[in-house]
């Protein structure tokens, strides 16, 4: 029904085409009903007077004989004077009685029957009045002869004539009685008719209506759904120019919208904007949809980020990671998958890889990302740090699997090679770890955590003069928890931070403490890659001498090479910073990195540790003594003094003595003791 007109037209429409049937039936009912009312008006007024008046005729007929008849009864003449008038008075009504008849039935098909009641009335008159006149010439006995002979039969045909007239005007009236019940129902079963036809047409209108707007409601309504199910595909009718088309029209460019900003929003969650390789969360349901069940995870970090991009700037270090990106993609596997997780971190997947394969590939990508990157004309030299964890011998769970090649991962910049395997590296079991991350804040903050001191000896002297502080857990139902199980995992979780300055600060007291009491020592504490760019701890330390009014020079803050490795720049501006307050300042694990020379020149340092690898054996290995004798020359030559730590047998300690070495550490002088422990070696050291 008029696909293209609006909603409110239709309903216009049916409304209107409603109210004129209605209308035509109220206009049909009225004038059939006027009618009928007018036709029984008619025969009312006509009918009934006809049959009125013939009544009237017959009964004035009857009162006029019934008083003739008294007068034949009656004897004395002033006795029918009275009569003479009454029955006078009867004939006058009857005959205008049958005068108005006449005159009303003039049109009708009455002038037959009122002929021969007119006939009637004439020979009843004659007849009447030759009766009266016999009653005052012969007197009422002989009138009675004339009465009985001619008065009364004369009188019965009136009768019978006026009785014949009234009985025909009822049968008339009884006919159109009929005729007007005739039409009656006839009217009403037209208006029956118009009133069906009526609820036929606005049935049908309604249901027209009703489909066109129904109809694509539904449809309307299933796009809905589908778009609610997020199946954009479904297609939508176009509908005509109602509000309804309008509406699947709205429809159609709300799902494309929503469509566009889901599609916007998938992105977002999965994709990384800057190089366009699924992140962190699209990497973890690609590992969950693996068709295989084996193969190789590989967490990759490119070296000297942070430095290149503060000192280039951003922009150079977001062109730097898209390069590093695109370098990636060719190594990606048919089912591999490749993701940027945050920052300068990369995560390959490798399905089906086993270990040779897998180590291959990394060595592969750190040759390849070693080849110079030009960026805006700037030559950059890329280096990157690969931890490798397989699948399922490292572990079937993605997460243990991140925390693997993380720990691999750390593990390689650590020791400065490009590629570590989860496997060789050492870690607490997963149960033991996620333990250790709710219990360590516990300890700190029930002092479960308690500083050990390793003595130095000084080779010179014989005597004790300095001590390196460590860290020792005395956990509440483990007992004593080596630092090797919980001091990496600290690192790698960022609880360093807390834990250093506490230990600091502990120390400084210490040997505050000690030195009010007479014993003059130097002890070291080391600190971590965390705390060394930690500008606000580098202050709390020198704060806390001067509240302590210990001597900086009391305090030796230890370093490792690893330390300097990610902000050069900022690590030496607060080393720095730490030696103009007076601190002493001590490079630890001399000889384990790739840089050493140079820290050694650059850097203002006190003390220089030779690391245990060499000390071991010293005096029966000629290649560990040449490298330990060279040291002990180059820091002469630089003015440092030289400690050799993970000495154990008295022919290392002679030898070190021997060959102009300043203090010695290890077990051959004494192992790590508490606090109390410690005071009463050093005080009764060399007594025996």
């Amino acid at each position: 029904m008029l696909p293209d007109t609006s909603i409110r037209t239709r309903l216009a429409i049916a409304i209107g085409v409603l109210l004129l049937a209605l209308f035509i039936l109220a206009t049909l009912s009225f004038r059939g009903f006027q009618a009928l009312s007018d036709s029984t008006r008619e025969l009312v007024d006509q009918q009934s007077l006809h049959a009125f008046l013939a009544n009237r005729t017959n009964q004035h007929s009857q009162t006029a004989a019934r008083h003739l008849l008294r007068l034949l009864l009656t004897t004395e003449r002033e006795a029918r004077v009275p009569l003479y008038a009454a029955m006078d008075e009867a004939l006058a009504i009857g005959d205008q009685a049958l005068m108005q008849l006449e005159n009303a039935a003039r049109e009708e098909n009455l002038a037959g029957d009122l002929a021969e009641v007119r006939r009637l009335r004439t020979v009843f008159g004659d007849s009447f009045q030759a009766t009266v006149e016999l009653i005052e010439l012969s007197g009422p006995r002989s009138a009675q002869g004339h009465f009985e002979a001619q008065t009364e039969p004369a009188l019965k045909a009136l009768l019978a004539a006026t009785d014949r007239l009234a009985v025909a005007q009822q049968d008339a009236m009884q006919a159109e009685v009929e005729m007007l019940t005739t039409d009656a129902a006839a009217m009403q079963q037209r208006l029956v008719l118009i009133s069906v036809l009526a609820l036929v047409a606005g049935a049908a209108l309604a249901g027209l209506i009703a489909r066109s707007i129904v109809v694509p409601v539904n449809a309307a309504a299933n796009v809905a759904e589908s778009i609610a199910a997020g199946n954009y595909d479904v297609n939508i009718p176009l509908g005509g120019n109602d509000e309804v088309g309008s509406m699947l029209r709205a429809l159609a460019a709300m799902r494309e919208r929503i469509a566009q900003r889901e599609a916007h929003i998938t992105r977002l969650a999965y994709v990384d904007t800057l190089t366009d390789l699924p992140n962190r969360t699209r990497f973890v349901e690609s590992f969950a949809q693996l068709p295989t069940h084996s193969g190789a995870l590989l967490l990759l970090d490119i070296n000297r980020f942070s430095a290149i991009n503060k000192a280039l700037g951003h922009k150079v270090g977001d062109a730097l990671l898209r390069g590093v990106a695109e370098r990636l993609r060719v190594f990606i596997g048919e089912c591999d998958v490749l993701a940027r997780f945050w920052a300068d971190e990369f995560a390959l997947l490798l399905c089906s890889a086993d270990a040779d394969h897998a180590q291959s590939t990394a060595e592969e990508i750190c040759i390849a990302l070693r080849a110079p990157l030009d960026i805006n004309g700037q030559r950059l030299d890329l280096d990157a740090s690969i931890g490798i964890a397989m699948f399922p011998s490292d572990g079937s769970d993605l997460t243990i699997l991140l925390r693997r090649a993380d720990t691999a991962l750390r593990s390689a910049k650590r020791r400065h090679v490009g590629v570590a395997m989860a496997q060789a590296v050492k870690e607490p079991s997963a149960p033991e770890q996620l333990s250790l991350i709710g219990e360590m804040r516990v300890a700190l903050s029930e002092n479960q955590f308690v500083p050990f001191y390793q003595p130095k000896m000084n080779l010179r002297s014989r005597q004790i003069t300095g001590a390196e502080a460590l860290i020792r857990w005395r956990h509440p139902t483990r007992g004593l928890v080596p630092p090797g199980l919980f001091i990496p995992f600290a690192e790698q979780t960022g609880f360093i931070r807390e834990i250093t300055p506490w230990l600091v600060t502990r120390v400084i007291r210490d040997t505050a403490a000690w030195r009010r009491d007479g014993l003059d020592l130097v002890v070291s504490a080391n600190l971590s890659t965390y705390d060394l760019l930690n500008a606000e701890l580098i202050e709390d330390i020198i704060a806390t001498l001067a509240a302590e009014q210990l001597p900086p020079a009391s305090l030796c803050l230890e370093i490792t090479e690893s330390a300097l490795m990610d902000e050069p720049e900022l690590a030496l501006r607060h080393l720095d910073r730490l030696a103009s307050a007076g601190i002493k300042l001590s490079i630890d694990d001399y000889g384990s990195g790739q840089a050493s020379l140079s820290y050694v020149k650059d850097l203002p340092v006190n003390e220089l540790k030779i690391d245990r690898v060499f000390v071991t054996d010293v005096d029966t290995t000629p290649k560990n003594a040449a490298i330990v004798r060279s040291t002990t020359l180059l820091c002469r030559e630089l003015g440092l003094s030289v400690v050799a730590e993970g000495a154990e047998r008295e022919g290392e300690i002679e030898w070190l003595a021997a060959n102009d070495c300043d203090l010695v550490q290890g077990y051959g002088v004494a192992r790590p003791m508490p606090e109390d422990d410690f005071l009463a070696f050093v005080r009764n050291f060399g007594r025996a």
